[in-house]
């Protein structure tokens, strides 16, 4: 009996992926457990291991194509067994295997003609592939007049072209022919069309065009024109990233508590623990590894910073899962150290060797990027001394750290040079106030300037 090959839910935060590359080839022998695909999230790039073993299927999702999660992308067979017909329905990538015929079809049902146009918003939340996000941003269309034709309603690249190429063929009945991004930035800056003169095909008026005019336009933003530019085309953590920073600085009030520490019996346990951690793990210790250490500590004492507050509710995590943001090549991407609340010092510089060098080759799994509850961001190794981070949703604090560096601080009546570190917690105001933050805080120093406890 076929298996299905699922595109996996990786965390309760992650709604879709995007196929990367498959690992096998269809006819191959598959092992139940092996990695079969490389599938990228918002979260991270991940690699999927086989739900089974058999051969794998002649069709299969095409790399590039963003289905949602459990979407069926591909059978594994038994020998001999004929393979269901793939059902991606119109979601992803242009890339994916459909025919013309068949994009032109569902194109043209999603077009919504004048006479078609709904009076009302629509309600709820509007599902739409990140393709058709970005090609929507692009040409200023408001998701909310489009009509998708993917599964449940979804919106994917191609209605957002019909869509547009529905309003450039009406756009020509009106007095000026503009595209819609231009007509978008024109209302906004309260420009006449009239007045602006196209430099597009049949002198339409462009995007640009509105630009150049917005420059004589008293209160309005100044545009940068004529220069060379280069479209950067952005990774799917990159871009889903960006929505969701976005949308956690829109919705979260964030506060902010700076304070530095003394790190100089932290560095000393570290030196004086190096060469036995590194014989008996092989193993570098790590200020992340302290770090991490410290933070789950404190949060075991102050459970009222592992929580979220979604939909007018605060919940609390009954785990303690600290994720340590990594930058990698394709973006950041934030690996959790599962209740490590539970784990020695040793065992979570083990695991932060691990998931970084995972992270770092676009091998993690779902597992390893799934079920955060709080994340350390540290940029101490690029010399910053002080940032303040954006909380990284669903959650409701982020720890900013800055580098160790030997700065001139009063010890009793005297100034001494110490090695210290700026920690910057940022907060979410509507589930912790600023009195329980600060004893957060408090406790994390505590551990950081007595981290032999640390080892108990």
């Amino acid at each position: 009996m076929a298996i299905r090959v699922l595109m996996p839910k990786m965390s309760f935060v992650v709604t879709e992926g995007t196929i990367l590359e498959w690992l096998k080839k269809p006819g191959d022998q598959v092992i139940k457990g092996e990695p079969l695909l490389v599938v990228e999230s918002e979260k991270a790039t991940v690699e999927i291991e086989s739900p089974g073993a058999g051969i794998l299927g002649p069709d299969l999702a095409s790399p590039g194509t963003t289905v949602p999660i459990t979407t069926t992308i591909g059978y594994i067979l038994e020998p001999g067994e004929e393979s269901p017909k793939l059902e991606l329905g119109h979601t992803g990538s242009d890339r994916e295997g459909v025919s013309a015929a068949t994009d032109a079809k569902r194109s043209d049902a999603a077009v919504v003609s004048e006479g078609q146009k709904e009076d009302k918003p629509r309600e709820g939340p509007i599902r739409a592939s990140p393709s058709a996000k970005r090609l929507a941003r692009e040409h200023g269309i408001d998701l909310a007049q489009v009509v998708g034709s993917g599964p449940q309603g979804r919106i994917v690249e191609k209605d957002v072209t019909a869509f547009w190429e529905a309003q450039t063929q009406s756009e020509e009945k009106s007095p000026v022919r503009a595209t819609p991004a231009a007509r978008k930035l024109a209302s906004e800056l309260t420009i006449d069309l009239s007045t602006v003169q196209g430099t597009g095909p049949g002198g339409r008026v462009t995007l640009e065009d509105v630009k150049k005019v917005s420059k004589g336009t008293e209160g309005a933003p100044v545009w940068e024109s004529g220069l060379a530019t280069e479209q950067v085309e952005l990774t799917t953590i990159q871009r889903i990233a960006a929505e969701r920073m976005s949308l956690s600085f829109r919705t979260a009030p964030h506060f902010y508590l700076s304070l530095q520490v003394d790190m100089t019996q932290a560095v000393a346990m570290r030196e004086g623990l190096l060469t036995s951690v590194e014989t008996s793990t092989g193993v570098r210790l790590s200020f992340s590894d302290i770090l991490v250490c410290g933070v789950a500590q404190a949060l075991k004492e102050h459970p009222t910073l592992n929580v979220t507050f979604e939909q007018d509710q605060l919940r609390r995590y009954q785990e303690i899962n600290v994720g340590l943001a990594v930058d990698t090549s394709r973006g950041l991407t934030v690996p959790v150290f599962h209740q490590a609340d539970q784990l020695s010092l040793l065992e979570l510089a083990h695991r932060r060797a691990e998931i970084v060098d995972k992270a770092n080759n676009n091998r993690l799994t779902p597992e390893d990027v799934s079920g955060g509850t709080f994340t350390v961001s540290n940029l101490g190794m690029f010399g910053i001394d002080v940032f303040g981070a954006i909380i990284n949703p669903p959650q409701a604090a982020i720890l900013a750290v800055g580098q160790i560096a030997r700065r001139p601080v009063v010890v009793g009546d005297a100034i001494q040079i110490r090695a210290t570190m700026w920690l910057s917690l940022s907060v979410d105001h509507r589930a912790v106030d600023g009195a329980t933050a600060a004893r957060f805080l408090q406790t994390l120093v505590r551990y950081l300037e007595s981290p032999y406890q640390l080892l108990i």
